[in-house]
């Protein structure tokens, strides 16, 4: 039966004009590393490139569940950036792992395996360890990259074809679910089975969010009232620019009006308010840097001699005209084939705040957009709130910043298997 399945994936591969790879090429080889890593605490996890035409290769980072590997469903992690690796994620938030100052790992308890098998993939073409002959400069050629990439990775990895998907991220991750998922959709795969969707403090709709940097500063006491008023037509303007879709002008005036709350440098530390900035990113992560630089660690994740960084400034460069996109469209999308959709913020995070999570939820236009609108939010134990209206979900979480699985490692786990199980917040995890 695998082998037959493994056939049939390989000739529609062949078909739509993508080359299948066997794992012992060069440019495809999933490693395998079972119940015999110290390195990794004798967790079950795979890596691999696999090549995406000659645009380069993407790498990705699979381990296995917890619970039940062989039932549990596949979910999907990307890191934002755009261009910033998922390792970050992997050490730093959701993964198995956390980094200890001796350069050794110590288990994660909340890790996103512990109820699914967890895949984390470099991307767009050059994040972290993927390579790139050619960037990505849009959502369209980015989404076409993953999907050739998933349909080779269900070769290597044929128990996952038709079982349930999920694709989960945060920050640009808002931009590139979206369009991924929206994208799979289009495609109708058989042998794909996407069950949902969740982006964490996502950038979506940029109208909106940019002008909610002056609403949340004023609310949190990062600004006055008349450097709020003082800024109201800076962010008016914008809004407009990016509306009319001049990225440069509109980045321009955009981030002129926001270094005007934040500072050059921050005066604080935007993905949790609460907190000092310490680093380009906010936070030291040079102890993932220095891990990843082990010779045993590349060994083992069949890296050895690929340069790793934590964000990839060509990406970002290459994309930057993308960051005044609007993704919202696709998330309609994905809700008018019924697919649920989990839209959450840490109430903490400045960046990609919820008020403007919140202002364009609301303003999304769907079937169901005067229904969600009037829906009351429920209190979800002490973890925060959220409303849900059919197959649509938006949480604020209490007490965290722009990752959320940083800072509250529990309740994002308990947001994913509720999510997993229901397609909402209703269950009991």
């Amino acid at each position: 039966m695998v082998t037959k399945l493994i056939a049939t994936i390989a000739t529609c591969l062949i078909l739509m004009g993508i080359t299948y790879h066997h794992s012992t090429s060069k440019n495809f080889m999933p490693v395998k590393i079972k119940n015999n890593n110290p390195i990794f605490l004798n967790e079950t996890y795979y890596t691999g490139f696999i090549p995406i035409g000659k645009k380069g290769s993407l790498f990705y980072w699979l381990f296995e569940s917890r619970s039940n590997p062989n039932t549990d469903p596949l979910v999907i992690w990307l890191t934002g950036g755009p261009g910033c690796s998922s390792e970050i994620a992997l050490f730093f938030e959701n993964g198995p792992f956390k980094i200890k100052d001796d350069l050794t790992l110590t288990s994660n308890p909340y890790s996103w395996n512990s109820k699914a098998n967890l895949l984390y993939v470099d991307q767009p073409l050059g994040t972290g360890y993927s390579t790139a002959q050619v960037v990505d400069t849009n959502e369209e050629t980015l989404a076409a990259d993953f999907y050739t990439f998933f349909l080779q990775f269900l070769v290597a990895f044929p128990q996952f074809a038709g079982r349930p998907l999920y694709i989960t991220g945060e920050s640009f991750a808002g931009h590139f679910i979206p369009a991924i998922a929206s994208y799979f959709l289009q495609k109708g795969s058989q042998i794909i089975n996407l069950k949902g969707v969740a982006i964490g403090d996502g950038w979506v709709k940029p109208d909106i969010q940019y002008p909610s940097y002056n609403d949340y500063a004023l609310e949190n006491k990062l600004i006055n009232q008349t450097t709020y008023n003082k800024l109201k037509p800076a962010f008016a303007t914008c809004q407009a620019l990016i509306k009319k879709g001049n990225w440069k002008a509109a980045l321009t005036a955009c981030d002129q009006a926001t270094i005007q709350i934040t500072g050059n440098p921050a005066k604080f530390n935007i993905y949790n308010i609460r907190e000092q900035c310490n680093g380009p990113l906010c936070y030291n992560m040079t102890n993932i840097d220095r891990f990843l630089a082990r010779l045993d660690v590349q060994q083992a994740l069949g890296v050895t001699g690929r340069n790793w960084t934590q964000c990839n400034d060509t990406v970002f460069r290459a994309m930057e005209p993308d960051q005044i996109t609007d993704l919202s469209f696709d998330v309609a999308f994905l809700l008018s084939k019924n697919l649920p959709v989990l839209i959450y913020h840490g109430d903490l995070d400045f960046d990609c705040n919820w008020r403007g999570g919140e202002q364009w939820v609301n303003q999304l236009s769907w079937s169901g957009q005067s229904e969600f609108q009037k829906m009351n939010y429920t209190k979800l134990e002490n973890y925060g709130v959220y409303k849900s209206y059919k197959n649509f979900t938006f949480y604020k979480i209490y007490n965290a910043g722009h990752m959320v699985p940083l800072d509250q490692p529990a309740v994002a786990l308990d947001m994913l298997t509720r999510f997993i199980a229901t397609g909402n917040l209703s269950a009991t995890a």
